[in-house]
């Protein structure tokens, strides 16, 4: 009789074998399946302590369906805007500042399921989590395509299935945007690798008005382009010869047009609800029950969150992470996942970091660095591969109750 765990290794073998005798696209397909069936049993388990554990604010009126837990906390006020639009008139709290409104959500992810549920009769319980769960079909295979351009077939499965089964993988198939953002972003990193400046401008546009942080897509951009002028006067080769006058001038339109696009949501709620400072007002006013009141000064956030929870323990670690993150990056084998890639990553962290409060929905942020996964420093190795299996399927449930049920992604 076979030892167990030679019996545990050759069923492991035997999966293995199955899955690698697929195309490519049914082992994303099934990959993505799995995921889902695991997320979906975790809401379920949590499902039923909503009505009892879930906070007032989770959860608008007394529908606690397993529908409506699914399109909670953010997704009500994705239903608002789908159903009814922005507000003419900011809210107010009682000591006369702007209170939680939805102009901090953007409006593309509630106006598409506005459109199917015209079209088809769904109600948002049933649309928006179809739509999510689509947008990461995408998403996943997207990733797949630009992982494997660079580091092979192997890392671009492994970054598909850390992105689909990990901690946050619930998020994927709940009403929320992050689906159809990450979408958007790794198509257009793929355009960007390809140089297709119109499709990247279009996904671009579309990714500024689904979340915030799409500016790092034409920051990209940018630097990419800026390298290229420097290499070729280096190499002392015609500028022009190297880089089309032709390309630069659709650099150049694509990068104004996506700037464009990333600032123009504050203008758009300034311009509908008559003052200047709605947005950032609107944003503001999610800060207030974790570092009171304070003008919103750009790098401070961390600093200011950090201090005031850590004290000076805290300021360090931001410190260390600021030195840690960009050395990583520059390690040969993240490097490996492509110049595109390295420096959006460099991008969306600057971002991250430059305005928005390390808190509870800082790891949903952070979602679009799922590309990172894909480093050969974490797949090239057996035993980073399995630490990094255990801690995604053992960290979901975790973060379905902590995050989900208490209080919000």
């Amino acid at each position: 009789m076979p030892s167990a765990p030679s019996s545990i290794a050759s069923g492991r073998r035997r999966v293995l074998d199955v899955v690698t005798s697929l195309p490519v696209w049914a082992t994303i397909v099934l990959v993505w399946v799995g995921g889902r069936v695991v997320s979906t049993s975790w809401l379920a388990l949590v499902y039923p302590l909503a009505g009892r554990a879930m906070p007032d604010n989770a959860i608008w009126g007394n529908d606690h369906g397993f529908l409506r837990f699914l399109t909670a906390w953010d997704g009500q006020y994705y239903e608002q805007i789908s159903l009814h639009g922005y507000p003419t008139t900011l809210p107010l709290d009682s000591a006369g500042h702007v209170a939680q409104n939805a102009w901090a959500f953007l409006p593309a992810f509630p106006f598409a399921i506005r459109f199917v549920t015209v079209w088809t009769g769904m109600t948002f319980e049933v649309a928006a989590p179809l739509i999510a769960l689509a947008a990461g079909l995408v998403a996943a295979f997207l990733l797949h395509r630009l992982v494997r351009d660079r580091a092979g077939e192997a890392a671009a499965l492994w970054a598909v299935f850390f992105f689909t089964c990990g901690p946050l993988s619930f998020l994927l198939q709940v009403g929320y945007a992050e689906s159809m953002f990450l979408a958007l972003t790794f198509g257009a990193l793929l355009a960007l690798e390809h140089r297709r400046y119109g499709l990247l401008t279009a996904l671009g546009v579309a990714a500024a008005f689904t979340r915030p942080g799409a500016l790092a897509i034409p920051l990209t951009l940018g630097v990419i382009a800026l390298v290229r002028l420097v290499r070729l006067r280096r190499s002392d080769e015609r500028v022009l010869d190297g880089f089309p006058l032709h390309e630069l001038a659709r650099v150049v339109a694509a990068g104004a047009v996506m700037v464009a696009a990333g600032l123009a949501w504050p203008v758009i709620a300034a311009h509908v609800t008559g003052r200047p400072d709605a947005y950032l007002a609107t944003e503001m006013s999610w800060w207030v029950n974790f570092i009171g009141r304070v003008q919103f000064v750009p790098l401070s956030p961390w600093f200011l969150t950090t201090a005031k929870w850590l004290g000076v323990g805290g300021v360090l670690i931001v410190i260390g992470l600021l030195v840690a993150y960009p050395v990583w990056l520059t390690r040969r084998s993240t490097r490996t996942l492509g110049s595109t890639t390295v420096l959006f990553a460099g991008a969306y962290a600057l971002y991250v970091f430059a305005v928005s409060l390390p808190m509870a929905s800082t790891p949903r942020l952070l979602m679009p660095l799922a590309p990172l996964f894909g480093s050969p420093e974490l797949v090239a190795k057996p035993w980073m591969r399995w630490t990094l299996v255990t801690c995604a399927l053992a960290g979901q449930p975790v973060l379905v109750a902590v995050l989900w049920l208490l209080g919000p992604p």
